[in-house]
């Protein structure tokens, strides 16, 4: 019997929503948007936080959230009262392999031999590292690369390949789907052992693996089972302790103060307790939200919608039908809309986090953002469906069917009026999705207002006719001395060309995201403060088109002792006095990567990681770059020259060849036509124009600020929306007062008046209601992002432009229904009875 009501009141449903296409397009379109948001939202969360690697148990990982050296690594793993195993691995690692002649650059690991066996990983192909030493170079492969580059051989097992130009044997291809420990921040298709010889692994030259002050290894754990997380910390917390009181642990003083934390391991990116709010509250917020608003919406087009059924309803109850039933019925309507626009939002999201997904981020090594949709997501979007088919419609239906059957059965009759109806429901739901729409409007307005405040934020230097080409011949299998060579020859005859006005070779650029890491220094016994760190080569400056306001730049002949400051930086710290000339302490191991690198992604001179502290001598100063996220902050900068040495251990970057040529020359073809006369073996890559760069700095701010401003605009429309149809179901319910007005001699203007001031007390009240918890959004904001702190919380373009934009257009959506008040017929009005 129940089966037989669903299905007939399925069929009414679909002839009723078909009978209103008007209605049935807004409410989906509204409902749609709304869903494709809030889904993308909990997808990108998903992606980010929820999702666990592709290995058994993940629940029993955890990871140190920030890297240490491989000789606390070994105190730590005899914790075996704590984990069951413990692995240890160098990441990101970049790997030159030569593939159908030219080489191919691949990103990896060098790890313990117990990483895959700490991660239950088991190979497709062969076999991984074990405890024994591994007695040639040997790598593993992930899956992809087998499948992309080795054209999926079956017999790989035992054959070799040419790894930073020397022979590695491959003796095992990684499960599918397996990209490392950490894929989404440091994704691995290579996998070479901690014993691989320093020739082969730049990374692991000078010692590394001793080295106490060289933090760079990623930590992770498998727990024993029944011990916590907080059981784990403390008992790590005590080997730090021990450490730091330990002679030979004294230059890792620093990083132990900070004490030891853990995160979970088996997520596809371990994230920092602090950086969770973003994840999990903003998203989830603003998607809140944006669902709010359309539901809001929809249920008060229902409601306006109503207004035309009431003598439906009213015969319906009239002739027996029970209010349930008739609840029933028009809940089914509901969630038939609901449960189109949900399949629809999942299509949209699905192609939209697409789109995401392959966006490049600025940064030197690859990023994977996996965030298409899941069966956890199809989960959320399906009870995300069914929960607003509830909001939107369960109250127009219990609103709809409490009617008096004797003035709604009567010619054009109206449902009695009751007193205070400016608290009525669907004057609440107006309140509540003004106060929302105007919320999420000033959110993403500070949001997007603070992205556009960055963009185009390249001042300090001259970016037109700038080219940048990297190479990394280490990579490529070149000794230390013939890169050294190489690079003397390759600038040599770049400088000769003629479409060439100036050149250099730098480890860093003007516009980069991470791998610039901070130092540390002091200026005499006063002034201690933090700098990011460039490293350039002779001629930098010049090329680069960045001023020296003082002293000279670096040249050629130059030792490792000079250094050239930024203005901020004097101006900051500097007490008075000339700076040229005057003495800087960096060293002892005072590194700051939270200033522009990520942890574990750069690599330092051995001298600023070394005991003890190292005096440089300033040589000039240079005008200051704005080359953060933010145009007005301005970064203390201290330039490093480069020496022969850094061509053996380059960056993530590799080393950049920058060039200024002469206009409408294609530059990019010139130098690479150079390099190959030289050796067609190297491969250049990552060759583009500083304009292009810039560009690529820039582009995920504009997708945020493009999104941002869409969600804003999508809340504007909804809330303006929603108003008309109050606007209009006020009308329909007041038709009779109307017309007694009209007919006792009211004017037009007094009608209007009377329809409109509904209106504008909503308005008001949503206003200030919205402005409130917007204010309060924005301040918790601006500890999160950048963007929200470089502007005024009480900048007047959105504290007074997005409540009067708001308003006006309410105000116009609320007119446009008010005048139909003004063509009532009295006759027909007091027809009623």
């Amino acid at each position: 019997m129940y089966f037989a009501d669903l299905r007939q009141d399925v069929r009414h449903g679909l002839r009723v929503l078909a009978g209103s296409p008007g209605f049935t397009s807004v409410a989906l379109i509204s409902l749609t948007l709304g869903i494709a948001i809030a889904t993308s939202a909990y997808s990108e969360m998903n992606g980010m936080i929820l999702r666990d690697l592709p290995v058994p148990n993940p629940d029993q990982l955890v990871a140190l959230q920030l890297p240490a050296s491989y000789p606390s690594y070994k105190r730590y793993r005899d914790l075996t009262g704590v984990f069951s195993s413990t692995l240890a691995y160098r990441a990101p690692v970049p790997f030159g392999v030569a593939i159908n002649g030219h080489t191919e650059r691949t990103w990896g690991h060098l790890v313990t031999p117990s990483y895959f066996s700490t991660l239950g990983v088991r190979p497709a192909l062969g076999r991984v590292f074990d405890s024994t030493q591994e007695q040639s170079p040997t790598v593993v492969v992930s899956y992809r690369f087998w499948q992309n580059h080795l054209a999926s051989d079956p017999s790989i097992i035992g054959k070799t390949l040419r790894v930073n130009g020397h022979p590695a044997v491959v003796i095992g291809v990684g499960p599918k789907d397996f990209l490392g420990a950490s894929p989404v921040l440091f994704l691995a298709d290579l996998w070479m052992p901690l014993s691989t010889d320093a020739s082969v692994a730049p990374e692991l030259a000078g010692n590394a693996l001793e080295r106490r002050d060289l933090t760079m290894f990623q930590i992770v754990g498998r727990l024993k089972p029944g011990i916590s997380i907080a059981r784990a910390e403390a008992e790590l917390n005590v080997v730090a302790d021990q450490m730091v009181q330990a002679e030979e642990f004294q230059a890792e003083r620093r990083e132990q103060d900070r004490r030891v934390t853990l995160v979970s391991g088996g997520k596809l990116l371990p994230i920092r307790k602090q950086d969770l709010p973003f994840f999990k509250e903003f998203l989830m917020v603003m998607a809140g939200l944006v669902v709010l608003i359309a539901c809001s919406n929809v249920a008060n087009m229902m409601l306006a919608r109503a207004a035309g059924r009431r003598r439906e309803i009213a015969v319906r109850l009239a002739l027996g039908a029970s209010r349930a039933r008739l609840i029933r019925q028009l809940m089914t309507e509901s969630m038939l809309v609901a449960v189109a626009a949900g399949v629809l939002g999942f299509i949209v999201s699905v192609w939209l986090l697409r789109w995401a997904s392959q966006m490049r981020m600025p940064l030197p090594i690859p990023v994977s953002f996996d965030m298409n949709p899941d069966a956890r997501v199809l989960m959320f979007t399906m009870g995300l469906t069914v929960f607003t088919g509830l909001v939107f419609g369960l109250a127009p239906a219990l609103e709809t069917t409490r009617t008096d059957l004797a003035p709604a059965l009567k010619e054009g009759g109206s449902i009695q009026l009751r007193r205070h109806r400016r608290w009525s429901l669907r004057n609440g739901l107006v309140l509540c999705q003004m106060a929302a729409s105007l919320m999420l409007l000033l959110i993403t307005g500070y949001m997007g207002l603070g992205i556009q405040s960055s963009l185009g934020f390249q001042q300090g230097f001259n970016p037109r006719n700038l080219y940048l080409v990297a190479l990394d011949p280490i990579r490529d299998g070149y000794s230390s001395a013939q890169t050294v060579a190489f690079f003397e020859k390759l600038l040599d005859r770049v400088k000769r060309l003629p479409a060439v006005n100036s050149a250099s070779l730098t480890d860093t650029v003007p516009v980069a995201m991470a791998g610039n890491a901070g130092v540390t220094f002091s200026i005499g016994n006063k002034s201690t403060g933090d700098a990011l760190r460039h490293i350039v080569g002779a001629g930098y400056f010049e090329t680069a088109g960045i001023p020296i306001l003082l002293g000279r730049e670096f040249r050629k002949e130059d030792n490792a002792n000079y250094i050239i400051v930024s203005q901020e930086l004097v101006r900051r710290f500097w007490t008075g006095g000339d700076v040229l000339g005057q003495p800087i302490e960096i060293g002892n191991g005072d590194v700051s990567p939270a200033l522009g690198a990520l942890p574990g992604t750069f690599d330092l001179r051995p001298e600023l990681l070394g005991k003890g502290r190292r005096t440089y001598e300033v040589v000039g100063v240079a005008k200051d770059l704005a080359e953060d996220f933010v145009a007005q902050k301005k970064h203390p900068l201290i330039y490093f020259p480069m020496r022969k040495a850094d061509f053996a251990r380059p960056s993530l970057r590799g080393v950049t060849l920058m060039l200024r040529a002469v206009p409408g020359v294609d530059a990019i073809g010139v130098v690479r036509r150079e390099i190959a006369s030289i050796d067609p073996s190297l491969t250049p890559f990552n060759a583009r124009s500083m304009p292009e760069q810039i560009d690529e700095f820039m582009s995920p701010l504009r997708a945020a600020s493009w999104t941002y401003g869409l969600i804003g605009a999508f809340g504007l429309i909804l809330a303006s929306v929603g108003l008309a149809g109050v606007t209009a179901y006020a009308v329909s319910q007041r038709g009779r007062e109307i017309g007694i007005r009209v007919a006792l001699g009211a004017q037009r203007s007094d009608v209007l008046s009377l329809v409109m001031k509904e209106g504008v007390v909503l308005v008001t009240v949503g206003t200030v209601v919205g402005l409130a918890a917007a204010w309060a959004g924005i301040r918790v904001l601006s500890g999160l992002f950048f963007t929200v702190a470089s502007v005024e919380s009480s900048d007047p373009l959105l504290l007074a432009g997005a409540p009067l934009l708001l308003a006006v257009l309410a105000l116009v959506a609320c007119y446009l229904p008010a005048r139909r008040s003004m063509r009532i017929d009295p006759a027909v009005a007091l027809r009623q009875e």
